[in-house]
């Protein structure tokens, strides 16, 4: 049946995306070559961009065609869900003017530039003003999209990156896992202490490139549609249909960052690039959740890059692109060396089992700092006690503290849970996979593209559907954290 509505909201949709694939690849350069003096500009640049994109959102055509659509009965799920995704950007543009919309987003933009000068040397105190203005400013408009179901500011904060999630929720699936943490990374470093490590020797940028790229290619990820790129904070990003970009960052001291990062950042494109034609028709690309994003990326990164079964093959690439050395090495020894379990303060260079204590740390700040609880001030020092009492680990600096991811001072708030639950959600989905496909064979024979197939036809195609109908379409039931707290407990 035609659809003349949905016709007419297809130009602007078109529209919006082509602003956004702009601004996309303005911030790409600003995160990976952008001259330092030229950030400021370019910030500039993107925030008129995304200034023209909240004022399609103000132009009453559109929202009466959006209005419009989400009466109707039978509308395809796809096109309702990016419906209900516009309708909620209109509601907020409906309480804030253009030029407080541009405000907002100049606060972000001055808090990002103010952090990447002070972040290096851990100058808290001179990020500070510019950090506490924009967390002022998350919370004025966060009060603006509360609703009753909303019982905290922290719960609308969650439900921009988790449909219908809460503090609530969130508690009732960390307490056990960070129980759980806690005692098990004693038990796992005592049993560690056991083996003998192999020394860790440092390697270049240039090998660690090329190793980078190696990894990307045994992922099965399409690198004609995608590249590498170096960037302060790892991240990657579905620019458009045919462009989704990784970055990493390069540890000389570890070579494992850098392997890691590129698995993680390498399995959030394969999602991207495998999202079917019916999702780009009906614009229900890009709408996956956080946590929805953050499954696939984890499980490349742990479930399929920290296994045994993939040990030969990451191995054998250090072996090419590194160093000869490796090819000596004994198979257990190196998958020892990739799962070393060590309580550091860094999040993105930690190891799988005390990865989540990390998230649950910034999850607890957060939570409180958003809902007014605590205030910027009082960050620093919660953090390292926090870090002191969950992990038995000292914080050098604020820059290796309170400082170091990017989420904060991008006001990113209520992003960090969606890591824990992205685990949580892989695991469950290994279950599933592993009763259709022979998943160990598969990863040991090096053929990742039946994976990624899987992936594609069981998973990817439903990433526009809520959580919680999500991952009961994909396993057949509803979240269970225990498949992950299982997990953990088998490996380590």
């Amino acid at each position: 049946m035609e659809d003349k509505a949905w016709e007419k909201l297809e130009s602007y949709f078109a529209k919006i995306d082509e602003l956004s694939h702009i601004a996309g690849i303005v911030y790409y350069d600003i995160e990976t070559s952008c001259p330092i003096k030229a950030v400021e500009e370019q910030s500039e640049l993107a925030g008129k961009l995304f200034t023209q994109i909240a004022a399609i959102s103000q132009d009453k055509e559109f929202v009466a065609l959006l209005k419009e659509e989400a009466a109707k009965e039978g509308l395809h799920p796809m096109r309702k869900r990016k419906v209900e995704g516009c309708l909620q950007q209109v509601e907020l543009m409906e309480k804030m003017s253009l030029e407080e919309f541009t405000n907002y987003r100049k606060l972000k933009s001055e808090s990002n530039f103010a952090w990447k000068k002070a972040k290096p040397t851990g100058d808290f105190a001179a990020w500070l003003p510019y950090w506490k203005k924009m967390i002022a400013e998350e919370r004025r408009v966060l009060g603006l999209q509360k609703k009753p179901k909303h019982k905290t500011l922290y719960d609308v904060a969650l439900d921009k990156y988790e449909d219908d999630s809460s503090e609530e929720q969130i508690d009732a699936i960390f307490n056990p896992l960070k129980e759980f943490l806690i005692k098990k990374i004693p038990e796992a470093l005592k049993k560690q202490a056991q083996h003998k490590l192999p020394e860790l020797k440092p390697y270049d940028v240039d090998r660690q490139r090329h190793l980078g790229l190696a990894i990307l290619k045994m992922i099965d990820y399409d690198m004609d549609s995608g590249c590498l790129r170096e960037s302060v904070h790892p991240f990657s990003d579905p620019l458009g249909r045919h462009d989704a970009r990784v970055t990493t960052r390069y540890y000389v001291e570890d070579w494992r960052a850098n392997a890691a990062t590129c698995l993680h950042e390498g399995g959030h494109c394969i999602q991207f690039q495998n999202w079917s034609d019916e999702q780009w028709e009906n614009r229900a690309n890009m709408l996956a959740t956080s946590a929805l994003c953050e499954t696939h990326s984890r499980f490349y990164e742990n479930i399929i890059g920290r296994s045994f079964a993939f040990a030969p093959h990451l191995k054998k690439a250090c072996a090419e692109h590194l160093d000869p050395a490796f090819g000596e090495m004994g198979l257990e020894d190196f998958y020892h060396l990739m799962n070393e379990v060590k309580p550091i303060p860094n999040r993105c260079n930690s190891d799988e089992l005390t990865y989540c204590l990390h998230i649950i740390i910034r999850y607890e700040i957060e939570r409180d700092l958003i809902n007014g609880v605590i205030e910027c001030d009082d960050v620093p020092a919660i953090w390292n006690a926090k870090y002191k009492e969950y992990l038995g680990v000292d914080v050098p600096d604020d820059g290796e503290g309170c400082m170091q991811d990017v989420h904060w001072t991008d006001g990113e708030i209520g992003y960090f849970p969606s890591y824990a639950l992205g685990n949580m959600y892989g695991a469950q989905i290994k279950e599933t996979m592993a009763k259709q496909l022979d998943f160990d064979k598969l990863i040991a024979d090096g053929d990742l593209g039946k994976i990624r197939l899987w992936f594609a036809e069981n998973d990817f195609c439903y990433d526009y559907m809520k959580p919680n109908d999500w991952i009961v379409k994909v396993t057949g039931e509803p979240l269970n954290p225990r498949y992950y707290i299982d997990y953990l407990d088998k490996k380590f």
